[in-house]
């Protein structure tokens, strides 16, 4: 009977710091010293991808590109990485923030950082992404769109203007007259052979270079 008794005794006493942490206690055999350093010490794993956007707009785009770019180089699912890298990319070469304010398209145009920045635009924007494709309108306004052609810009401006995601999230639009703007700088016939192609259109993400997707 005493054998039996020293029996459950051993395993009451092995068995309980499982059964402490099966109902959610602390772990009598832990200090509590390691759970206040674990949470000291905690990292979000997000916090690296969001740095990268908060310093784009504190405006260190010099530093906001060294987070960005790693993350752009992700291709599919990073689309607004791109969006921002191309953003501060074309910044940093010589495209103003401000609204309004005036610029040298020429010299935009032979601006390494420009056309990097751009391109990285034009991805996020085939991708899908809606800021991206409205970012791309803005420089078609101003005559630095990837291209000089009408049928083109007739194409983002009915992408844009159907962007699934744009209308589910209910993003209002910015009173700036930019589309229509843009509308009436293209012939109607431009116009509706560019809605033709974009009911055609199909999103393509970008990859790096040796992954196929």
């Amino acid at each position: 009977m005493k054998d039996l008794v020293r029996s459950v005794l051993v395993l009451l006493v092995c068995f309980t710091p499982l059964a402490s942490l099966a109902e959610g206690l602390e772990d009598p055999r832990q200090s509590p010293h390691i759970g206040v350093r674990e949470r000291a010490n905690y990292v979000d794993p997000q916090a690296y991808y969001w740095e990268g956007f908060e310093l784009k707009n504190e405006g260190d785009c010099t530093a906001a590109v060294e987070r960005l770019r790693p993350l752009a180089m992700n291709g599919r699912g990073y689309e607004a990485a791109q969006h921002a890298l191309g953003l501060c990319l074309m910044s940093l070469g010589g495209l103003p923030a401000e609204k309004g304010a005036s610029f040298n398209g020429s010299n935009l145009t032979g601006s390494e950082n420009f056309i990097r920045g751009r391109t990285w635009v034009l991805r996020a924007a085939n991708a899908g992404d809606f800021q991206a494709q409205r970012t791309l309108l803005a420089l078609y306004a101003v005559n630095l769109g990837p291209d000089d052609n009408p049928v083109e810009l007739g194409k983002w401006l009915q992408l844009y203007a159907v962007n699934p995601i744009r209308l589910t999230l209910g993003v209002l639009e910015e009173n700036d007259g930019l589309r229509q703007f843009l509308k009436e700088s293209i012939s109607k016939r431009d116009l509706l052979i560019g809605r033709e192609q974009a009911r055609n259109w199909t999103p393509t993400f970008w990859a790096p270079p040796g992954v196929v997707q």
